[in-house]
C-alpha cells in the first residue's frame, strides 16, 4: 500500500489529537512517547512532501528559523559554554530530544491542518480537552463529597494547576481568535453557531481556572478576554453598518462581560489571599538584599510586612523574590548555565549564594534565561514576535489563532513555571505549530473587513 500525503496528514492529526487528549494525564508516559514517535515520523514525511516550501528563504519562515536557531544554540552551548556538561548532555538526550521530536510533530500537524480543512476540527476540539477534564474531575470529586466543594479543598488527582492554566490559555486563545474571526467575517453562514460554541468554550476555560484556584489561569484568561472586548467594541464602533451585526457584537460584549464579572468575583471570594495586596507584595519581594527570607525553605521564616503593614502572600513573595534573584544571575551569566530544569538551583551554587529552595523561580522566561542566557531568549522571543507580526499581517483564522497564542505566552511565562520538563516541550510544540500557521495557512480563508 502506497501512502499519500492525505494518509500521512490523517496519521499526523490522529496522533497529535490523541496526544492532546492524554498529554497531562499521569501514567501515560509510554503512550505519549509512542504518539510522539508516530507524529514525528509523519511530520518528517509531510515536510519531505512539501520541502520546496520549506527550503526557500522567505519572511514567513522566520518563526521556524528562530526555533531551528534555538536548537542550534543548545548544541553550541553544550560544546563551548556549558557549566555542567554531564547535566546538559542528559537533558539533550532526554528533554531536548523530545522537544525536537515534538517540534517536527507540530510542523507536520500544522501542514496537515493548513492543507486539509476537514482535519481542523480535531485541533479545535483537542485544545479544550484539559479544561473539560478538569471540570469533570471537579464534578466527580464533588459527587464523592456529596455536594459542590470549595476550590481551596479541591485536590486534583490527575494534574496540577499549571496544566489547567497553560492549556486553558491555549484554549482561550483559540476561542477568542475564532470569535474575532467569525464576528468580522460576516459572510460565513455558520458564524452564529461558531460564535456561540466558542463563547461556551471560553466559559469552560474560566470555570476550569476557578475550580482549580489558579491565579495565573484567571489572570491570563481575563487579559485575553479584555483583548477580545476591545477588538469587538472597536469593530462595532468603526466598521459595522448593519444593525443585525451591531446587535450581534453588542450581545457578545454583554455576555462576555457578564461571564468575566461572575468569574472574577468568584475567584476573589473563593481563592487564596493575595490579590488585594499583589502590588505591595511584589515591591517588597523585589528587595532581595534587604529581605533574605527567599534564601530559606518557603514558609520557614517570618516574612516582613509590606508597605500596607500587612503580611504578604507567601507564594507572591517567594516567586517574585526568586525571579528577581534570577534576573540578577542572568546579568552575571548572560550565556546561561545550560539546564532547562535546574539552572536556578545550580547557578546559585556556582555563585556561592546560600539557598534552601532547589526548584525553579516559577517564571518561565527567567528560568529559560538562566538556562540558555540571552541568546536563548533571543531565539525564543524572535519566534514569538515574528508569529505576532506575521499573524497581524495576515487575516485567516489559523494565523489569528497563532498570533493570539503567541501573545498569550508573553505574560503567561512571566509568572508560570513553563521552562520545565513537559511544559517546555509543549511550549515549543505550540510555537512550532504557530510558525507553520503564519507561513502556510491559505489566504482564501482570510476575513473581509
Amino acid at each position: 500500500m502506497q501512502f499519500t500525503q492525505k494518509n500521512w496528514a490523517n496519521i499526523s492529526v490522529l496522533s497529535t489529537f490523541s496526544l492532546m487528549l492524554i498529554w497531562v494525564l499521569p501514567n501515560t508516559i509510554a503512550l505519549r512517547h509512542f504518539l510522539l514517535a508516530i507524529g514525528a515520523i509523519s511530520g518528517v514525511l509531510l515536510i519531505k512532501e512539501n520541502w520546496s516550501s520549506f527550503r526557500s528563504l522567505k519572511l514567513q519562515l522566520i518563526p521556524l528559523y528562530s526555533i531551528l536557531g534555538l536548537f542550534f544554540w543548545v548544541g553550541v552551548h553544550y560544546y563551548f559554554f556549558s557549566l555542567n556538561p554531564d547535566l546538559e548532555l542528559s537533558e539533550i538526550k532526554g528533554l531536548w530530544a523530545r522537544t525536537f521530536a515534538g517540534s517536527i510533530m507540530a510542523i507536520g500537524f500544522g501542514v496537515a491542518l493548513c492543507q486539509f480543512k476537514d482535519l481542523r476540527k480535531y485541533f479545535y476540539v483537542g485544545v479544550f480537552a484539559v479544561p473539560v477534564i478538569n471540570i469533570l474531575a471537579y464534578i466527580y470529586d464533588s459527587y464523592l463529597h456529596g455536594g459542590l466543594i470549595n476550590p481551596n479543598e479541591f485536590i486534583f488527582f490527575l494534574f496540577a494547576k499549571i496544566e489547567t492554566a497553560y492549556f486553558g490559555g491555549i484554549a482561550a486563545s483559540v476561542a477568542v481568535a475564532s470569535i474575532i474571526y467569525f464576528i468580522i467575517n460576516s459572510d460565513d453562514p455558520k458564524r452564529y453557531k461558531q460564535i456561540t460554541l466558542y463563547v461556551i468554550g471560553l466559559l469552560i476555560v474560566v470555570i476550569a481556572d476557578v475550580i482549580s484556584n489558579t491565579k495565573n489561569g484567571i489572570l491570563i484568561a481575563m487579559l485575553i478576554i479584555f483583548l477580545l472586548l476591545m477588538v469587538v467594541f472597536a469593530h462595532a464602533l468603526f466598521f459595522v453598518k448593519s444593525k443585525n451585526n451591531k446587535f450581534l457584537e453588542i450581545t457578545v460584549i454583554v455576555i462576555v462581560l457578564l461571564i468575566s464579572g461572575f468569574v472574577w468575583n468568584a475567584q476573589k471570594q473563593l481563592a487564596s489571599r493575595g490579590w488585594d495586596t499583589i502590588f505591595q507584595d511584589t515591591q517588597l519581594a523585589m528587595e532581595i538584599d534587604k529581605n533574605t527570607q527567599w534564601q530559606y525553605a518557603e514558609g520557614s521564616r517570618p516574612l516582613p510586612l509590606n508597605s500596607a503593614g500587612l503580611q504578604p502572600a507567601l507564594n507572591t513573595y517567594s516567586r517574585v523574590a526568586w525571579a528577581t534573584v534570577g534576573v540578577r544571575l542572568i546579568a552575571q551569566h548572560p550565556l546561561g548555565y545550560g539546564s532547562v530544569n535546574r539552572s536556578f538551583d545550580k547557578l546559585q551554587d556556582f555563585a556561592n549564594i546560600y539557598h534552601e529552595h532547589t526548584g525553579q523561580t516559577h517564571s518561565g522566561w527567567v528560568d529559560f534565561g538562566l538556562g540558555f542566557g540571552l541568546p536563548g531568549l533571543f531565539f525564543i522571543f524572535s519566534a514569538i514576535f515574528s508569529v505576532i507580526f506575521m499573524g497581524f499581517r495576515r487575516s485567516d483564522r489559523l494565523s489569528l489563532i497563532a498570533m493570539m497564542i503567541a501573545l498569550m505566552l508573553i505574560p503567561f511565562c512571566l509568572t508560570s513555571e513553563m521552562s520545565y520538563k513537559q511544559y517546555f516541550e509543549s511550549m515549543i510544540f505550540f510555537l512550532s505549530l504557530c510558525g507553520v500557521f503564519v507561513a502556510f495557512a491559505p489566504q482564501k480563508d482570510a476575513i473581509k473587513i
